[in-house]
């Protein structure tokens, strides 16, 4: 048995909890929705609403709070295409090699997007205090520069990969 096999087979397996992963998250979300209330605890944004916030600022709060369920769906049906690929054995190539690019913009768009809508959401949840109340809520955590990091290397390595299938394609053309 190659290495390729036992590659093909790990692949296999994590393409499944891959899908899997790609139910549950829309379930737990819509249910979470569905059967918690409307309010900024729920919606774990650690900021102080105004009392008065309509339901159309909640609303839009719970709206962008879903971009990054969103961006996780968009990533792991990237990581479900690169397991497939390789489930094929098609391991060291240009497409294997843009699907692991496209997979470290997805986990640097998870860490942009919360350092993008937080302030928005905070503005949202306080416009309705009186002025001097307020808030703009900017912040930075360990969780947005690993997901940064993580993804910077990602797309480095799928780079790496392009280039590296480019020349195993020239030098396949050449022998």
């Amino acid at each position: 048995m190659s290495k390729l096999d036992d590659v093909s087979r790990l692949a296999g397996f994590l393409r499944g909890v891959t899908i899997a992963a790609m139910v549950v998250v829309p379930l737990a979300i819509v249910g979470g929705m569905l059967s918690l209330p409307l309010t900024p605890e729920v919606l774990s944004v650690n900021i102080d609403a105004s009392p008065d916030a309509t339901r159309t600022q909640l609303m839009l709060a719970a709206g962008l709070s879903l971009l990054r369920p969103l961006i996780l769906l968009w990533t792991l049906n990237e990581m479900r295409k690169l397991f497939d690929a390789y489930v094929s054995r098609d391991v060291l190539t240009d497409h294997a090699a843009r699907l692991i690019q496209r997979i470290g913009q997805g986990f640097v768009a998870m860490a942009v997007v919360p350092f993008l809508v937080r302030p928005v959401q905070s503005v949202l949840l306080t416009i309705a205090n009186p002025p001097g109340a307020r808030s703009l809520a900017i912040g930075l955590d360990s969780e947005m520069i690993f997901f940064a990091l993580s993804g910077g290397l990602i797309i480095v390595i799928g780079w790496a990969m392009r280039e590296a299938s480019a020349a195993a394609a020239e030098n396949r053309a050449i022998v």
